[in-house]
């Protein structure tokens, strides 16, 4: 068996190199996400690089492999919780032109972690910020096709995720 055809069966499992094309839907067939069009997405599998609901589905597929994924909150990005949804002072963003759903970093006070944040409404003297993940509460609907399987550099290995980057004429593809 030559070296490509057996590259091409490599199936995905840990820490393999995986490139997949993508399309994530709503539970309302909205779309959220592609990479269709683009370059495909490419991590390392089973470092936490992607949902753990989703690396499961993709364990053991191989290139060529086209399915569908249902994920959904519990397995996705969980659901939203309504303490994570604040009012906060306008103040504590001088010098930043808010508009309603922008993303913004900041700065937990509590545990000195950088949070990512959400602007759901803003009002006179205050804005409301959300820190649930934007998926969170939605069931994903996940078109998959994977594009490519390959065994890591050991730099890769060495650093734990994919350090080959979307680029479309590297050898690595």
């Amino acid at each position: 068996m030559s070296s490509e055809m057996s590259e091409q069966l490599l199936p995905i499992d840990d820490n393999v190199v995986v490139s997949i094309s993508y399309r994530l839907e709503n539970g309302d067939g909205e779309l959220i996400d592609t990479s269709q069009g683009n370059v495909p997405l490419v991590y390392m599998h089973n470092t936490n690089a992607i949902l753990i609901a989703l690396e499961r589905e993709l364990t053991g597929r191989v290139k060529g492999d086209a399915f569908d994924v249902v994920i959904y909150p519990e397995d996705g990005y969980g659901y939203a919780k309504e303490e994570l949804v604040q009012e906060v002072s306008k103040d504590q963003f001088s010098g930043v032109e808010l508009v309603v759903g922008m993303r913004v970093k900041a700065s937990n006070k509590q545990t000195n972690d950088i949070e990512m944040l959400t602007v759901t409404d803003i009002h006179d003297d205050t804005v409301v910020v959300d820190a649930n993940h934007p998926l969170a509460g939605q069931i994903l609907h996940f078109k998959i096709v994977v594009v490519a399987v390959r065994e890591p550099t050991d730099a890769e290995l060495e650093q734990g995720y994919a350090v080959h980057t979307n680029a479309p004429n590297s050898s690595l593809s």
